[in-house]
């Protein structure tokens, strides 16, 4: 949602109209004004469903809702029954929550896309004997009786003896429902599984017990007669779904990072810290975190989160080993979770005014106007000011407002300052020479990484590695290539939101395909570093790496040519994601896509029938069919297909570069497109 200022105080809010009509009135982008079209009215069923109601599926909706220009308007069912009702009597756009297969099949209703797939099982303690419903005789029972199985369960009751439910039915959460397992207030509990890993936690000490449905797809409903809001919101759906992809959650000590040879950090898209330039990932932090795994012999894997909050939750539930992105000092230092590293690395930030209203002490920061962009590093180091400094009238600026216009405000005196990082005061005094740098401000925003606190042996080595950057040189080495260095001043260059010399021709044919064109780019730059001239040493040419023999099947002659290589390329991924089940949810198919691009179809099921042998899901990529192809990984060092192992890294790769890309535009300040492209 675009917010051009957000006041954090009572000063800031008064000034607010004055500012919008002073400051910013002249430059307002269009697609920041007010938005006029009809809400889209979504109806949901908590606790009936795991995979919907996530934040994944939340943003999916909200962007949807942004790409056409309308609100998104959330009402709450009770009931399965009742989305059928509200949605067949007009007083609802969109269903989103698992129906019962009786309503699911009306007439009158139409599917969207498969979103997800998920299986209903019964959760237990390990002691508790189970293993079908007719074997739940005398057993307290905890769900939800929004839960698509609730009538069933009602029956069963019926004929199985001494069944019965436990605890609120109403409203009972998931994990509400668990805990009563826990407790010992229920024996077992019926809960849905999505995509999601690592949903129990050993401290439960819960198994799930049997499956009661296998892994089904997950559709959302509109009425049949609102087949173009289907038709808009599927195409939405098969081009972006990908974009909300979650790592999957795997907490690991460092001896096991050791063993597994890979190194997960969690990170932001933040000049100069960790950004893309020409399709490579670089910066200030990336280097001194590639050059610890290096010191460990471990493979870097870089997470790149939307913000704060993110990089927590994703280090709590250990979907990464470390935050090397600066975090605004918070609860974080004294949570039982979480344990800072040393510093190794300081950034002073100064505040710029006119010479005659000069800041010149921290007194005089109270009560001042003094606008950034918002969550830049300016923002946060405002925001980590010390306890007891005098705190000025902040204003937050949206991304795609230039600096330069900050720059110029200031000097005109509608604005009282603002801040820079301390490395660029030079250079903008240099262009804007009615401004003058005053007092740095005094603030806790510092170089340090975070891990999880149980982990001691890694914090150690971490502590140890950054000591010695900071006495032999690595730090000084690598401050001056990013700090000391001419640095672009807008934070919406061309060059920050231009991932090859290749995306016009990318986004024209990821378009027409129907996928996200930095998906695209992030597989053009794993397949050829983005030189039209690479051939491998199997016969692969081009941008894309396609044979002449697959190339020519699909009706191209030369594929040394940037745009012929590019649209065979999605062209013959497009064709491979086809060929998967179509129950199958679109992103999981483009993971298998991309798998059977770099090894083959049989290959891709011949892993997905040993996942379904191994008791993981087949229509899931992300620690299921992947668990599985590692599987086969490890049969090649006793002579079987090395090709295995060779395609996890390769769609490992693209997934990790893909999660830099897809923040990108968000960080750079461009506008969605109207296609609505998502930061996830």
């Amino acid at each position: 949602m675009f917010r051009g200022i957000a006041p954090h105080n009572a000063t800031g809010r008064r000034a607010i109209g004055l500012l919008l009509a002073l400051l910013f009135g002249a430059i307002w982008p269009a697609y920041a004004r007010p938005v006029t079209a009809p809400a889209l009215r979504v109806v949901v069923l908590p606790n009936g469903s795991s995979s919907l109601h996530t934040a994944q599926a939340a943003r999916l909706l909200e962007d949807f809702a942004a790409s056409e220009g309308r609100k998104l308007h959330w009402s709450v069912a009770t009931h399965p029954a009742e989305l059928y009702a509200r949605l067949t009597t007009d007083q609802t756009d969109l269903v989103v929550g698992s129906l019962p297969q009786e309503l699911a099949v009306k007439p009158e209703l139409a599917a969207t896309s498969v979103v997800a797939t998920e299986r209903y099982v019964v959760v237990g303690r390990r002691s508790f004997q189970a293993r079908n419903p007719l074997e739940l005789r005398h057993a307290r029972l905890a769900m939800s009786s929004r839960a698509p199985l609730w009538d069933y369960f009602n029956a069963l009751a019926r004929i199985v003896p001494g069944l019965e439910f436990s605890g609120p039915k109403r409203n009972l959460s998931r994990g509400e429902a668990l805990q009563l397992v826990a407790d010992d207030k229920a024996d077992v509990a019926v809960v849905a599984l999505g995509s999601e890993t690592g949903w129990l936690g050993a401290e439960l000490g819960l198994e799930v017990l049997f499956d009661l449905t296998g892994s089904e797809p997950v559709e959302w409903y509109v009425r049949r007669s609102d087949d173009p809001l289907r038709q808009r919101l599927n195409a939405f759906i098969d081009r972006f779904h990908t974009a909300y992809l979650e790592p999957t959650a795997a907490p690991r000590d460092f001896s096991a990072i050791r063993r597994s040879g890979v190194l997960r950090v969690i990170t932001r898209v933040e000049r100069p810290n960790y950004f893309i330039e020409d399709g490579r990932p670089q910066g200030f932090e990336y280097e001194i975190a590639r050059a610890f795994a290096d010191r460990h012999d471990l493979r870097l894997e870089v997470l790149v989160a939307r913000d704060d909050e993110q990089m927590r939750d994703w280090l709590r539930q250990g979907m990464g080993d470390l935050i090397t992105a600066r975090l605004t000092p918070g609860t974080e230092e004294s949570a039982a979770n979480f344990k800072a590293s040393r510093h190794y690395h300081y950034t002073a930030y100064t505040t710029l005014s006119r010479p005659e209203s000069l800041l010149r002490t921290a007194a005089e920061l109270a009560g001042r106007r003094i606008a950034v962009t918002e969550d830049s590093p300016e923002w946060r180091a405002l925001q980590s000011m010390d306890a007891g400094a005098p705190r000025p009238a902040l204003v937050g600026v949206n991304a795609s407002i230039a600096r330069a216009t900050l720059f110029k405000q200031v000097a005109a005196g509608l604005l009282d300052a603002t801040v820079v990082a301390g490395d660029d005061v030079a250079s903008v005094l240099a262009r804007y020479p009615a401004l003058a740098a005053g007092l740095s401000i005094p603030h806790r925003y510092d170089y340090r990484w975070l891990a999880r606190r149980d982990d001691a042996r890694l914090l150690d080595a971490v502590d140890q590695f950054l000591a010695s950057a900071q006495t032999d040189g690595l730090e000084t080495m690598l401050a001056a290539r990013y700090f000391d260095s001419p640095r672009k001043s807008g934070p919406a260059s061309e060059r920050d939101t231009r991932l090859s010399p290749f995306d016009p021709i990318v986004q024209r044919y990821a378009e027409r395909y129907g996928f996200d064109w930095r998906l695209i780019a992030a597989q053009m730059y794993q397949e050829s570093l983005f030189d039209p001239a690479a051939i491998s040493r199997s016969g692969a040419i081009g941008l894309m790496q396609i044979l002449p023999a697959t190339a020519e099947a699909l009706g191209f002659d030369n594929v040394k040519r940037p745009e012929s290589a590019i649209h065979a390329g999605v062209k013959y991924l497009y064709t491979l994601r086809n060929e998967f089940d179509e129950k199958v949810p679109v992103g999981e198919r483009t993971w298998f896509a991309l798998a059977a691009y770099n090894l083959g179809s049989p290959r891709v099921e011949k892993a997905r029938a040993l996942a379904s042998q191994m008791g993981l899901d087949p229509n899931r990529w992300s620690g299921n069919v992947e668990n599985a192809m590692r599987v086969l990984a490890r049969q090649a060092a006793n002579g079987g297909d090395s090709r295995y192992g060779q395609a996890l890294i390769y769609v490992r790769s693209i997934q990790l570069l893909y999660g830099g890309y897809r923040n990108l535009l968000a960080v750079s300040g461009a506008p969605r497109s109207g296609s609505g492209v998502p930061s996830a």
